[in-house]
């Protein structure tokens, strides 16, 4: 666990330490504050929320929840308890506790507010991220699908999962709520990222605008929507991807992702046959 507590430490803001944690951990350099920035504030945000509420932003009712499993512990939870290093933490900390109950307690948290969402997020820092954040993300992974297979999910389920809202439909709820949906992780079932966005405007020629994710994409979507949407559709590959190497140690929680992102592909599918059609039935003569 002494592992886990020194990881837990790097997504936090780079100081002192963390070149001696760096070369402790094996890994290629320190952090600088540039990189930190470009990928947990700017890029994937370290906090459980944002990818378990129906908002895909930070707080709301997946930050209550994680609240509220500290508050059952008897702590008083911080400004920011669903942030990756307070939960990787307070795992360490209560498997260190020879006690029944904190052992229980640890196996609730490791599969409903960590492994909820943790192989999603991990995966997408290993693709996106410059050194040391790849390697981090690896070395977590390691650690938390070992703790996996030791302790194993329980039988009622993530409480995260159980209802989420869902993709908004185009038609009934408006072209807004729709894409405030496809950014939102736990409706789309996939990741979004600025640099994505970035990335998908240079494989289809199109203009980029530089804004928060909902300007770039709706201007993506603006110049050319079934492009776009294919894109999108072909990008939800990214959930299986990550969730592969999961399905022995977590398959409840891979599966949900993974049947998630399928859906979403298929409705991305569908619209920009849609729009296709659309734009050939105007052309026609």
């Amino acid at each position: 666990m002494e592992l886990l507590q020194a990881l837990a430490v790097f997504a936090e803001e780079p100081g002192p330490t963390h070149g001696r944690l760096a070369d402790l951990l094996g890994l290629p350099c320190a952090p600088d504050p540039a990189t930190f920035s470009d990928v947990f504030l700017f890029n994937l945000y370290p906090y459980a929320s944002v990818y378990l509420g129906g908002e895909g932003k930070l707080g709301g009712d997946a930050r209550d929840r994680v609240a509220g499993f500290f508050r059952a512990l008897g702590s008083v939870p911080g400004p920011e308890p669903d942030h990756v290093t307070v939960l990787l933490a307070a795992y360490a900390g209560l498997r260190r506790t020879d006690d029944h109950r904190a052992a229980h307690a640890a196996t609730v948290l490791l599969h409903e507010h960590l492994l909820s969402w943790l192989p999603l997020y991990l995966a997408r820092v290993q693709a996106l991220a410059p050194p040391p954040y790849p390697q981090w993300a690896a070395l977590v992974a390691r650690v938390m699908r070992a703790e996996a297979q030791r302790h194993t999910q329980p039988g009622l389920g993530c409480t995260h999962l159980r209802h989420p809202p869902g993709l908004a439909d185009p038609d009934a709820d408006g072209h807004d709520a729709f894409v405030d949906s496809l950014l939102a992780p736990l409706r789309s079932g996939f990741v979004v990222t600025g640099a994505d966005l970035v990335h998908a405007a240079r494989r289809l020629g199109l203009g980029l605008r530089i804004g928060e994710r909902r300007f770039v994409l709706n201007a993506l979507l603006a110049q050319q929507p079934a492009a776009t949407l294919r894109w999108l559709a072909e990008h939800t590959a990214t959930t299986g991807d990550a969730w592969r190497p999961w399905v022995d140690d977590a398959p409840d929680l891979a599966r949900w992702w993974v049947t998630t992102a399928e859906a979403t592909r298929a409705t991305l599918l569908d619209l920009a046959l849609d729009v296709d059609r659309a734009r050939l039935a105007g052309a026609a003569p």
